[in-house]
């Protein structure tokens, strides 16, 4: 078992982190693709292909954006935050997410970190009634989820936390990515938007299989 991480801080990503919506993303991307005359893709792909910036992963997945085709990105994007949004009461949080939340509140300070945009994020989080587990709920401020890196940055700076007791836990190779921008350890869990392989080929981080898992990695 590898070292524990103390922390006064524990940063969690939202999409495949705290809510399991690899397959409705997938879905949607799919409806996205037959739109625009393009193959679609299974689970599996899309988790291989999944990427930040956005922009790089739609190319990835079959899309021909400018200036090699007519596919316009805006569009795309703004299509995919609409289609999303309707049907999104099908998404649920992970089983094990409520009882990391509960054992760690008003011990740690909570904070969910997402390239959602602020506005869409603070109202799902709403419909999934977890609103009050968090101290900080920070989002990207428009829909084209470029990095958050910045908002990280940010945080940090106008806040005072110490990055050096903060622990990140997300899906993705940006959110390892994220956490060294800023200093902070990693955890990064292989149930969401990218998979095992692929995190594990891009990042030296701690790969677990779920928050149950990483809550004994947390001090």
């Amino acid at each position: 078992m590898a070292k524990k991480y103390s922390c006064d801080t524990i940063i969690l990503d939202f999409n495949g982190t705290i809510i399991d919506d690899a397959w409705y993303t997938k879905d949607v991307l799919n409806e996205m693709l037959t739109m625009q005359g393009h193959k679609t893709v299974t689970l599996e792909e899309y988790r291989t292909y999944f990427t930040f910036p956005v922009f790089e992963y739609y190319k990835k997945v079959g899309f021909v954006l400018p200036p090699e085709g007519k596919d316009d990105f805006a569009e795309l994007a703004k299509f995919f935050v609409e289609r999303y949004r309707e049907n999104f009461g099908l998404v649920k949080v992970f089983p094990d997410l409520l009882a990391f939340l509960n054992k760690h509140k008003g011990k740690k300070s909570l904070i969910c970190l997402s390239a959602t945009k602020q506005v869409e994020l603070l109202y799902q989080i709403k419909m999934l009634g977890i609103e009050g587990y968090f101290d900080h709920i920070l989002g990207i401020s428009d829909e084209y989820a470029s990095s958050k890196v910045g908002i990280a940055k940010d945080f940090f700076s106008k806040t005072h936390t110490d990055p050096a007791k903060t622990v990140f836990i997300g899906d993705t190779l940006h959110d390892d990515e994220v956490a060294k921008e800023v200093g902070a350890k990693t955890i990064l869990i292989a149930r969401g938007h990218q998979t095992r392989k692929v995190l594990e080929d891009g990042s030296k981080a701690l790969i677990l299989n779920s928050l149950e898992e990483a809550d004994k990695y947390i001090e």
